[in-house]
């Protein structure tokens, strides 16, 4: 990938910049590689933004919290197909995996799905309550995990 502004300072300029213009409900949809980038967003920016959301891993983590008024979830998960790698095929991943020689990632034509969704109360740009919604194709009900509040 080519090189780019760090995202922690780009991010850090947004949010003044966003506060200067009496914006005050900030949602950060952080697309980190790993979780200690998407915890750093959390350790900047609560009670500076309403909400920090985690993508990228494809999996969801269990850490849903309100911590300084801005709730925080390192990464919501794959929402899409849920018995192959990453939502995808699983015979591309699996040739790079053993080769090295990568491909074209295809969607199945059928799977088992998975639908993940993160609501956030905001009052006056602070989370005042926040859960996780889960969905799997095989089940009738929804799993509803509602965050811890430090």
């Amino acid at each position: 990938m080519p090189t780019v502004e760090n995202p922690f300072n780009w991010a850090k300029k947004l949010v003044n910049e966003l506060h200067e213009q009496d914006v005050k409900n900030i949602f950060i949809d952080f697309h980190g590689e790993a979780t200690s980038e998407k915890r750093i967003m959390l350790m900047m920016f609560k009670n500076l933004v309403s909400g920090i959301c985690g993508t990228h891993t494809h999996v969801s983590t269990d850490d849903l919290q309100i911590m300084d008024n801005t709730a925080y979830l390192t990464d919501i998960g794959l929402t899409g197909c849920r018995d192959n790698v990453i939502g995808m095929d699983s015979y591309v991943p699996i040739q790079k995996a053993c080769t090295g020689i990568g491909g074209h990632f295809e969607v199945p034509n059928n799977c088992k799905s998975i639908l993940q969704m993160m609501v956030i109360d905001i009052e006056d740009g602070k989370a005042k309550d926040a859960f996780k919604i889960k969905k799997l194709c095989n089940q009738s009900e929804y799993i509803i995990t509602k965050a811890m509040i430090d």
